[in-house]
């Protein structure tokens, strides 16, 4: 007996031991944290904010990250902490186009800097921020773009720049549009694991990976009528803001290995052929700027003086608008899923939560419903649709703006608006819908596990170890095809088209936002203050304000953040753990058979989600 007694005391002694440290742990932590909120509100007492002087500043624009509509803290998750979820720098596309038109009236700035080389962006956003460009430079301002490789977003905004470099082992990168995927039919065959696809549509391709060693001649009709009229308007663009012959850069994306034969440095090929006006070094570049702007302290191995984004942000003043009428804007980004909203996430959850927000306050007029979403869940779609008609039903309107992509489950949450904006380069349509279900039958009979018992209903005899027998496959498919019919007619029923009509130009197929207009797929082209004009239209609005939404964080939540916030905290882990992580919170749900098969999602991922 004294054994075991021995052992159960020395247990005791260390539960005891771990439980103080973590207690007086965590009380520290806490103290830490009031002790610098109060130390930060007794100073604000007795300082000022210092004013934040332009004066023959340079406007430093380079934005690193992404750009979204609607910036979320994530920061407070789990797996934003381990994975650098919460590290991701968002963007708001109306904050840096309110700065860029700012700076273009401003005559206190001596010039605009701009490098957006590591800002990630879709096509629609892009041309926004070059036409902003486009206005500086048409208002006479000095823009000067640099980068050490521009893509083709980045070189669509650099373009319209007066003064464009490129590193000198740099180069540019306008190369036009990809669409290249990985094909696993054989793989799976070769390990024995069986996927059962069911599919809605025939340009439908998000499932091809499965069924298919090659892409379809559907897939490649739909993505070349969609990307070679956004190539050719890009490419315009580029070669206006240039000033270079039409199909400079067309030839330059056919040539340029043939020419890196003859001259190895891409950059000096860039400049023979007026890509860019110099070729430097990051010291050149900064010996340039001080020869044109040179700083107060005259000190050439400083950069000029300037002044960031959001610090220009800061001085521009916010209309004081006082009007009683409500305009909410309510933002689904991000794959649509059941849950909370995060980066990249369009959480149902949240985005009902805030749609009841809207229900609930009679100064709410008109509801803006803001998609930026290649689709997801079709449970989730309807949750959210379902939400609206709520809203709907209470007389007031609602209007959608497409941002830069809204297909299959971003179009179906339209499918209940009065009036439905989109962009000219806007990706939409996609209206289809497939399933993926794996089952394990060929693996266990390669390692020789046999399955076997019994059940109480036909329902419950079949499970994913089982090769899918045809009364599984046949309900599945019905299930598909009856939300694949209802997709179709709430689309016709919004659009007021016959089921026919619509139908053929669904079957999955994607479609730029010019196009969808023709199709009457959506009813005009602009952008979102179009979009909430409209709304006030509908409402016989003569003045009002508008009114975001955002996730409320739970006091855990609130507590991470702000601790993360006052310290200073940033987890790392190696790009292995990364790499396993992502395996385990996205790749093994495959085979978890749980989850609703029917899902409405254009395949963007096999592209780069955020085109550099």
């Amino acid at each position: 007996m004294d054994k075991p007694q021995s052992l159960w005391s020395k247990a005791d002694k260390f539960l005891t031991l771990t439980r103080k440290i973590l207690v007086n742990t965590f009380t520290a932590i806490i103290l830490v944290v009031i002790t610098f909120s109060i130390l930060g509100g007794v100073g604000s007492l007795f300082t000022q904010d210092d004013e934040i002087n332009t004066e023959d500043k340079i406007l430093w624009f380079k934005p690193t990250g992404v750009v979204v509509d609607s910036s979320v803290n994530s920061s407070a998750s789990v797996e934003a902490l381990l994975l650098g979820g919460g590290d991701v720098n968002q963007h708001e596309l109306s904050d840096l186009l309110k700065v860029l038109n700012a700076a273009a009236d401003d005559d206190s700035l001596a010039a605009i800097y701009i490098n957006v080389s590591e800002l990630g962006m879709y096509y629609a956003s892009a041309f926004e921020i070059a036409s902003a460009v486009k206005n500086l430079r048409d208002n006479n301002k000095r823009v000067i773009s640099y980068a050490e490789n521009f893509g083709n977003n980045a070189y669509l905004i650099s373009s319209q720049a007066e003064t464009l470099m490129v590193n000198n082992y740099g180069m540019v990168s306008a190369f036009g549009f990809s669409r290249k995927r990985e094909f696993y039919k054989d793989l799976y065959e070769n390990i024995n694991l069986n996927y059962n696809i069911f599919v809605a549509g025939d340009f439908k391709s998000g499932p091809e990976p499965y069924t298919r060693n090659s892409m379809s001649e559907e897939d490649k009709l739909a993505w070349n009528e969609f990307a070679n009229p956004l190539w050719k308007k890009m490419t315009g663009m580029m070669e206006a803001g240039r000033n270079l012959p039409e199909g400079t850069i067309q030839n330059y994306g056919d040539t340029i290995w043939d020419l890196s034969l003859e001259s190895p440095m891409q950059s000096e090929i860039a400049l023979e052929l007026g890509l860019v006006d110099m070729v430097v070094t990051r010291e050149d570049l900064r010996h340039w700027m001080y020869e044109e702007f040179p700083n107060e302290d005259r000190d050439k191995n400083s950069l000029p003086d300037s002044i960031s984004i959001y610090e220009y942000l800061s001085t521009l003043e916010e209309e004081d608008n006082k009007s009683k009428n409500k305009i909410a804007i309510v933002n689904v980004e991000g794959t649509i899923v059941t849950g909370e909203v995060s980066y990249n996430v369009a959480g149902s959850d949240t985005i009902v939560k805030n749609i009841r927000k809207a229900i609930k306050d009679d100064s709410v007029k008109a509801l803006v419903l803001r998609v930026n979403s290649p689709g997801g869940d079709v449970w989730a779609s309807e949750l959210i649709t379902n939400a609206l008609n709520e809203f709907k039903s209470s007389g007031r309107p609602i209007i959608s703006s497409m941002g830069d992509i809204a297909a299959s489950g971003g179009v179906w949450v339209t499918t209940l608006s009065d009036e439905i904006w989109a962009k000219p380069e806007t990706l939409t349509g996609s209206i289809g819908v497939y399933g993926i279900v794996p089952t394990l039958d060929g693996i266990y009979d390669w390692a020789g596990i046999q399955v076997d018992g019994i059940s109480s209903t036909k329902a419950g005899e079949w499970d994913e170890r089982f090769a899918m027998p045809d009364y599984v496959t046949n309900a599945i498919q019905a299930s598909i095809d009856n939300t694949y019919d209802k997709f179709v007619n709430k689309v016709a029923e919004n659009r007021d088209m016959p089921f026919k009509e619509v139908l053929s130009i669904a079957g999955g197929r994607i479609w730029s936002g010019e196009k969808a207009l023709q199709l009457g797929l959506v009813d005009k082209i602009g952008d979102l203050d179009d979009a909430i004009n409209a709304a006030a239209n509908y409402a016989d609005l003569t003045d009002f304000k508008t009114v975001s939404y955002t996730k409320d964080l739970d006091p855990f939540e609130m507590f991470i953040a702000e601790l993360l916030k006052n310290l200073d905290v940033n987890i790392n882990i190696s790009n292995h753990g990364k790499m396993l992580l992502n395996f385990l919170n996205k790749q093994y749900n495959f085979i978890d058979t749980n989850k609703d098969i029917n899902v409405a999602l254009y395949c963007f991922e096999c592209e780069y989600l955020y085109s550099k």
